[in-house]
């Protein structure tokens, strides 16, 4: 349960002489028991109770401007960003001043104050990048995708962020698409889409990513965001690659999706539990809705497209196995326990060698050329990549090899060139772990490639959320050299149509979502090039001044009002 914290301090009056106002300031900082902490838990041992911060909603690009607001428990920090991976240095350092110490007291609108805005240099490439808050006690890490000025021109593969599933997850402000992390365990079907998503969600995203920089291997990155909002967005790429856990979509994603597929492009998805969910978002894309019921949703017999349940569940009746050709209701988890009993627990009961890892169906595939594995090798096991959730195809054995049924909604020509056995928590059967209709009468994740009609690109589908923690492995490492370089290239020429439905966001004539101006102005940051930049400015939150100051007092005489949590490093 998040903490209810209190604002930064104002006095009462314009008039009130220092002294008064330091009195007040302290006895209100006193007895105030959070008054020195930053309440940003994210209910998963991450816990940052000294700086926290999160990412203004809208287009962040290569050239423009990346807008951040900031609770602190000093008012001076510092902001360092680099791209992804840990290994990869600072391309800018900037100091700034004037942050307040807010509480994450609503999960619709935090408005921890006004925008920080850092100008993104024009020469930086795109991609995904952390941003790190810093004060002089502890630090925060938040990620975004930035996306190119000019989509396409450095890269032709794109590698798309999974943010609103992000910020499903996360419990900031006590509320969550989930009642496992929201007060008095009752999720809400509505949530801002200005919090701090933690880094624990983007673990998949960052691995990913520093391993295409270290490979040497050129892309360019942009949020599921700016999917939403740009039909065109996909036309300007040869593969588009999902990463991790891209659970949430909006039925404009989805459509833009579609439409760059029957264009002739190309993907890979190194995802899994994806495309679960529909969901749709406020005209200023900052509030993101997800019923979960459709009888409970007011679109409901109104909108039927747009109600927010499963894709494959009615109203809706659209299978993601059409776009993805999996789904997690054929698949599930690796290493599950109910009941206290565990299924598919590497090195448990009845692990055939496979729980963890993929078994190899088709050896002489080109997606494993150069591993060395042979029908029946394991892959990936070491690392689990077979986790923590998995979609699946209906499949059946026809001479020795797995081959799909198709009643789920997956195309025909899906090839299976490797499976994994998963505790299907969400099969149709309503019996948690039985597949009636599949093979064995259970749960399984299918990796494999299929097209989604005749002359459409190719669409590749590991169809697990750990697969980036395997790529210190060969032959996981090698398969997904093979892909990236199979399909970074079109093989049809069709331009990719365009969704004409339109996404009701409001925006500007290019396309750029308009949103509310900063209200206080602040000095800009600005880096000329990918080097790192030491600069200084004031401006965000403005917290009472004598708050610092008695706060410096207090900790110079060992007050001790709190006992300080551990901070977690960045790793």
């Amino acid at each position: 349960m998040a903490n209810i914290l209190p604002t930064h301090i104002l006095p009462t009056s314009s008039k009130l002489s220092t002294g008064l106002a330091g009195v007040v300031g302290f006895i209100s900082f006193v007895l105030s028991p959070g008054a020195f902490a930053v309440s940003c838990d994210f209910q998963n041992g991450d816990v940052f109770t000294e700086i926290c911060g999160y990412v203004e909603a809208g287009g962040v690009q290569t050239g423009g401007q990346l807008k951040l607001h900031v609770s602190s428990t000093t008012p001076r920090f510092s902001v360092n960003i680099r791209r992804a991976g840990n290994d990869n240095e600072n391309l800018l350092s900037t100091s700034l001043d004037g942050a307040g110490n807010y509480g994450a007291n609503s999960y619709t609108q935090l408005n921890w104050g006004s925008a920080y805005p850092i100008s993104i240099p024009s020469n930086w490439t795109s991609g995904i990048y952390e941003v790190n808050f810093n004060n002089d006690r502890g630090n925060y890490p938040e990620f975004v995708a930035i996306k190119a000025a000019q989509p396409g021109s450095h890269s032709k593969v794109l590698v798309l962020d999974s943010l609103p599933t992000k910020i499903a997850y996360s419990p900031i402000g006590g509320k969550s698409f989930y009642g496992f992390n929201s007060t008095n365990g009752q999720a809400t079907p509505q949530l801002g889409m200005e919090r701090p998503t933690g880094r624990g969600q983007w673990t998949e995203h960052r691995d990913f990513a520093g391993w295409l920089d270290r490979e040497g291997i050129d892309y360019e990155a942009a949020s599921m965001m700016d999917l939403h909002r740009d039909p065109s967005l996909l036309s300007h790429y040869n593969l588009v690659i999902l990463v991790g856990h891209n659970e949430y979509w909006s039925k404009e994603m989805r459509d833009n999706w579609d439409n760059y597929l029957a264009g002739g492009g190309n993907a890979a998805i190194f995802s899994g539990n994806t495309m679960w969910w529909q969901v749709r978002f406020s005209e200023d894309s900052k509030q993101m809705i997800c019923y979960k019921n459709a009888a409970a949703d007011p679109l409901y017999g109104t909108d039927n497209s747009r109600v927010t349940t499963n894709w494959f569940s009615p109203p809706i009746d659209r299978p993601e196995n059409l776009s993805i050709g999996v789904s997690f209701r054929h698949g599930g988890y690796h290493n599950y326990t109910e009941n206290g009993v565990q299924y598919y627990v590497t090195n448990g009961t009845n692990d055939d060698g496979s729980n963890g890892g993929f078994k190899v169906a088709d050896a002489s595939h080109w997606a494993f050329e150069g591993t060395g594995l042979t029908n029946g090798s394991i892959f990936g096991r070491v690392s689990g990549i077979a986790g923590y959730e998995v979609d699946g195809a209906l499949f059946r054995i026809v001479n020795n090899q797995p081959v799909v049924t198709g009643e789920d909604g997956t195309p025909l020509n899906f090839q299976i060139l490797a499976t994994t056995p998963a505790y299907a928590v969400n099969s149709p059967s309503n019996v948690p772990g039985v597949v009636y209709n599949n093979y064995n009468g259970q749960g399984w994740g299918t990796l494999g490639l299929f097209k989604p009609s005749t002359n459409s690109g190719t669409v590749f589908v590991a169809p697990t959320i750990d697969w980036a923690e395997g790529l210190h492995e060969v032959p996981v490492a090698r398969i997904t050299k093979n892909v990236i370089n199979q399909l970074k290239s079109r093989t049809a020429t069709s331009p990719s149509s365009s969704n004409s439905s339109g996404n009701g966001n409001v925006s500007d004539s290019e396309g750029t979502p308009v949103s509310t101006p900063v209200s206080t102005p602040v000095s800009t940051p600005v880096s000329t090039s990918p080097q790192s930049v030491a600069q200084t400015s004031s401006g965000g939150g403005g917290s009472f001044p004598l708050t610092s100051l008695l706060m410096g007092l207090i900790i110079t005489f060992g007050l001790k009002i709190r006992r300080k949590q551990k901070q977690l490093t960045t790793n």
